[in-house]
């Protein structure tokens, strides 16, 4: 090819190419097309036709256009023999021939480029000719590949915001039932609280009566926090910082707020035996971590409703304080174990949302700690929260 358009062809290809990258749109090039076919190849006239994105057919502006063809209507169809015939009839005989290229990239057609000629002799350099329509094409080509996928990706974008609130509204849904579940364990043992209050105003018991009363304000406290914690995420805000907390002292709490929850249910009482340890302090937000455990021991205390024993351990062992509930009740088979952190998985049909241990398995790994379940039929179950210690303080 290079002998054929000879090394001059080959360089105004070369500033043809550079052009044609400089100008952002395909569109862009055809008006430079026009220029280089008159100023290279010696075309006394070019008409550039354009096929648009709506399909129908145009001269794009340019001076090298004729002017008898400004107001003449182009079928799309019509590009090839049929469309040279009629753009040279229609200059009234002042062209000796025309030569038309079709401007065709992978596969799509663009439009044509038709050249005219005041001489009946074959022109010198259409093979520079056709390398200049076949660079303008692949720019064109370029362009419109460009802009379809700069149209999927604004689509994929626009999909995935909506995908995004979509999942966001899941999520907070889920949130608010978690919130709701905690809710009623937390705030459970008000009502015994204050009936407990009332008979010990009525006999005169005024230090008991304070005592519950003190009770109940923890309770509000606790149940006051875990709903701060969805207007939080609702509002996608910062959590509240983590401080030193003493896991014995989380789980003395926990149990006092869950134990109501066996003369609710009624039937025999369930043991809670505390065999605490001396963990180091860990950085958590007390509210959650006894929200996951009173979650905990709500849902031993339904496994143990004909009586047993729930045991509270705590303790540390290498770079972890870890804390335990366990219980002697009937155990679960292991297609339950498998699936117990799940959303909505329940074994306790209308009476379960099945959201109490995604509800700790999530407050688990936002401390960065981990959960363990060891259970089997007839075995019991026990759940096992660890956590990293908190740093030493600087002296």
């Amino acid at each position: 090819m290079r002998d054929q358009i000879g090394d001059d062809g080959i360089q105004v290809l070369v500033r043809f190419a550079r052009l044609a990258s400089e100008t952002g749109r395909g569109s862009d090039v055809l008006p430079l097309v026009a220029d280089a076919l008159v100023d290279y190849v010696g075309a006394d006239a070019v008409a550039v036709v354009e096929i648009g994105n709506d399909g129908k057919a145009r001269f794009i502006t340019s001076p090298h256009l004729p002017r008898e063809l400004e107001a003449l209507a182009i079928e799309p169809d019509a590009i090839g023999e049929e469309l040279e015939s009629q753009l040279l009839a229609a200059c009234d005989g002042r062209f000796a021939q025309v030569r038309a290229r079709p401007l065709v990239s992978r596969g799509g057609l663009f439009g044509s480029v038709v050249m005219f000629f005041k001489s009946r002799e074959r022109p010198q350099r259409l093979d520079l000719a056709e390398g200049l329509v076949d660079l303008a094409a692949i720019t064109l080509g370029s362009s419109t590949q460009i802009a379809h996928l700069a149209e999927s990706h604004a689509e994929l974008r626009a999909s995935q915001e909506v995908l995004f609130r979509s999942e966001k509204m899941r999520a907070l849904g889920e949130m608010a039932a978690g919130v709701s579940h905690d809710l009623k364990n937390i705030l459970n043992p008000l009502s015994l609280h204050l009936q407990l209050i009332e008979r010990a105003l009525t006999s005169g018991d005024v230090p008991g009566a304070q005592e519950s009363a003190a009770v109940c304000r923890r309770v509000l406290k606790r149940g006051v926090e875990t709903i701060d914690r969805l207007g939080e995420y609702s509002r996608q805000s910062p959590e509240s910082p983590h401080e030193p907390v003493d896991l014995n002292r989380l789980v003395h709490e926990a149990s006092e707020l869950a134990c109501p929850r066996m003369v609710a249910r009624g039937g025999r009482l369930t043991l809670v035996k505390e065999e605490l340890g001396s963990p180091s302090p860990i950085l958590a937000r007390s509210g959650e971590i006894v929200s996951a455990l009173v979650n905990l021991l709500v849902n031993a205390i339904d496994a143990t409703q004909d009586g047993g024993t729930i045991t509270l351990r705590t303790g540390e062992q290498g770079s972890e304080s870890w804390v335990q509930v366990a219980d002697d009740g009937p155990g679960m088979p292991p297609e339950v174990k498998a699936r117990v952190f799940e959303p909505f998985f329940t074994t306790k049909g209308v009476r379960g949302s099945g959201l109490g241990l995604a509800m700790v398995y999530a407050s688990v790994q936002r401390h960065g700690g981990s959960i363990e379940l060891e259970t089997a039929p007839g075995r019991g179950t026990t759940f096992t929260l660890k956590f990293p210690r908190a740093p030493l303080a600087k002296v």
